[in-house]
């Protein structure tokens, strides 16, 4: 029961993956605004101000298609925008005059969404100024004085590297720290590109596989809580044309609640976040999938009020469950939820690697001084600029003798990323069975389906590969690491 979270519909966390490589591709920060799965379309902004909308489509690959880059005027800018908003009144008023009922219902929703989507919009842009200006420049870590520092000893701290390689090989937190941060540098290797490459390119893939494992376990806590305040503002966008949310809108006469039920938990066990949604919100989500994927159905408000109002008090257990499960697994308060920094454990990482450094260097000198300033100043950072750090750290260790720690393979090459999981079917019958008292229906075996492999074939399994460790195991390693950053392990002195 435990794990199923970690089954659920990861397409949330795909796109915020997008964002983030999208803002290490233009070295500036890029915010997810709002997505539309019903056309497969999301807007990103940028720390700069501008919009980036695109197609996406998810198979082992993110790929952005249709690519437009425009201005943030077009919300901005006043005369732009009333210009915009009169257009479309006058085309609703001269429905209204010319009796075409149909087109003014659809021309009044476009004018409801355009103002909301510039408060939106604005409230975006001024969230990403505000990190950036009002928090003491929080994203700003490449210009500080403490890494132009860095740079400028760079030469004397890679000799006090190769005369220490021995002693700092030896320290398992800067080894193992070293190896994490650059992995994740692989997983954004990108080359960078500026806004009008972007727009002139036809579309651009991002590798989904390795990169979400690893952003996934850095960023573990950060992207839940992304999840979660996405879904909960933009559910009937975000998740409307999903499957189990369309058997659950379509059981909107029926009279059987423990179906209803079933079909409520399997939906929950794909998308938790159903559970956490509003009354109206949960209305307009089965309002929106019957009017775009089931068009033969014809339901009045009433009926649509009725099935929400059913749907919501048997969501209430789920809600208790998932905010139980979010408090023990991932740390987080559904009564208190923010947004985080990006990369913040990254950073604390690198914050970590430093200050290691820093209690070897020998005492009073400029480089024990440098170190410390520059793992005290990465504390208060946050942002994709983390990946710079990593870029500069991979330089400067191997070319002071550590090449051995940047062999060419990932972590999943000694590590299992993937938690272990509960099956589907299994998740929705414990659920049913401990929150509802109600067995889950047999469902009749699809005979076209080819029974699947099992996972573990004695004839190809490598008998000498190595022990791989769960992702659990991993993360509490990254919890020590984070740990340390507070209260450092003693390190001799020189």
């Amino acid at each position: 029961m435990e794990n199923f979270l970690s089954q659920r519909n990861k397409k949330v966390t795909n796109i915020n993956l997008v964002a983030d490589k999208l803002g290490h591709m233009l070295r500036e920060n890029v915010s997810l605004f709002s997505i539309d799965d019903s056309q497969n379309h999301a807007t990103f902004v940028t720390e700069s101000g501008n919009i980036i909308e695109c197609n996406y489509y998810f198979t082992d690959k993110a790929v952005l298609d249709n690519i437009v880059v425009e201005s943030g005027e077009v919300f901005t800018d006043q005369e732009k925008f009333d210009s915009s908003s009169k257009n479309q009144i006058s085309l609703l008023i001269e429905s209204i005059y010319d009796d075409r009922m149909v087109n003014s219902g659809d021309i009044l929703d476009s004018i409801v969404d355009s103002w909301t989507q510039r408060v939106r919009f604005n409230q975006t842009v001024d969230r990403l100024r505000e990190k950036s200006e009002s928090f003491n420049n929080t994203f700003n870590i490449l210009e500080t004085q403490e890494f132009e520092r860095f740079v400028e000893l760079s030469e004397n701290i890679s000799k006090f590297l190769s005369e220490n390689k021995d002693t700092l090989i030896s320290i398992p937190e800067v080894r193992n720290a070293i190896k994490l941060s650059d992995t994740v540098s692989k997983a954004f290797d990108l080359e960078r590109r500026s806004l009008d490459q972007l727009a002139e390119g036809e579309s651009i893939e991002f590798p989904l596989s390795e990169s979400v494992d690893l952003y996934e376990m850095v960023c573990k806590q950060e992207l839940m809580k992304k999840e979660i305040l996405e879904s909960k503002k933009s559910f009937d966008t975000v998740w409307v044309t999903e499957k189990s949310i369309s058997n659950l809108a379509n059981l909107i006469f029926e009279q059987d609640e423990s179906k209803i039920k079933q079909a409520l938990v399997e939906a929950f066990v794909e998308i938790p976040y159903i559970a956490l949604i509003s009354k109206k919100q949960l209305s307009n989500t089965i309002s929106k999938n019957l009017r775009t994927l089931h068009e033969e159905v014809s339901f009045n408000k009433n009926e649509l009020k009725e099935f929400t109002k059913v749907l919501f008090e048997m969501k209430k257990p789920l809600r208790s469950l998932v905010s139980n499960l979010l408090q023990e697994k991932y740390g987080i308060n559904l009564n208190n939820i923010k947004e985080v920094p990006t990369f913040k454990t990254l950073l604390n990482t690198q914050s970590l690697i430093f200050e290691s450094l820093a209690k070897v260097a020998p005492r009073g000198s400029v480089i024990k001084e440098c170190m410390l300033s520059l793992s005290e100043m990465l504390k208060s950072k946050n942002g994709v600029q983390a990946i710079d750090v990593n870029n500069g750290m991979r330089y400067l260790f191997e070319n002071s003798g550590f090449s051995e720690l940047y062999e060419d393979e990932f972590l999943s090459d000694s590590f299992n990323l993937s938690e272990s999981v509960d099956d589907g079917n299994d998740a929705v019958k414990l659920i049913m069975e401990e929150l509802y008292g109600e067995a889950v229906a047999e469902q009749e075996p699809d005979v076209n389906q080819q029974e699947e492999p099992t996972k573990e074939d004695p004839e190809t399994v490598d008998e000498e590969a190595p022990e791989r460790l769960s992702t659990k195991e991993l993360m509490d390693s990254l919890n020590d690491l984070e740990q340390l950053i507070g209260e450092p392990a003693d390190l001799s002195e020189e």
